[in-house]
């Protein structure tokens, strides 16, 4: 009887050891903020990662367009290129792209579940690039946010 028990606590904590394995470590959410200029239109970029050790669950990405500088012939034109890119971004199963504008701003709020496969369709299509992938259509944290630091987007604490 008694080894009996010891084997069936054997094989609880054993298995056990493998859920915790399966889980792939603890999860976290990390904030990276960068800001470029091209063409006189200045962006704001914001990218959140929610992961689960080092695999990315979810990527949510808000960008800010100063469209300030620009006359109202050219905001239209701005506004008519996004509105079309943002329904081509809803288009991919797993994502969810919403744009707001005001008259002097154009944001697109973007969430990717990472999980099925949505990565790889948006890297296919060129709307997303990630160093920090395998091929596989999945995201890891640490390359990203390796990629982010060297293309000179900072970590928001």
């Amino acid at each position: 009887m008694k080894k009996m028990k010891r084997v069936v606590v054997g094989l609880l904590a054993l298995g056990m050891a493998f859920t915790m394995t399966a889980c792939g470590g603890k999860e976290q959410t990390v904030t990276y903020q960068g800001e470029m200029e091209e063409s006189g239109l200045k962006a704001k970029d914001t990218m959140t990662f929610t992961a689960k050790g080092d695999l990315v669950q979810k990527l949510t990405e808000v960008i800010e367009f100063d469209i300030s500088s620009f006359d109202d012939e050219v905001k239209e034109q701005l506004n008519s290129v996004y509105e079309d890119l943002s329904g081509q971004y809803n288009e991919v199963e797993g994502v969810s792209c919403t744009m707001t504008t005001d008259e002097n701003s154009i944001t697109f709020n973007i969430d990717v579940d990472t999980t099925g496969g949505a990565v790889k369709e948006l890297t296919d299509k060129g709307f997303l690039q990630m160093d920090g992938g395998d091929g596989s259509g999945k995201i890891s944290l640490k390359a990203s946010a390796a990629s982010l630091e060297s293309s000179g987007y900072e970590k928001v604490e």
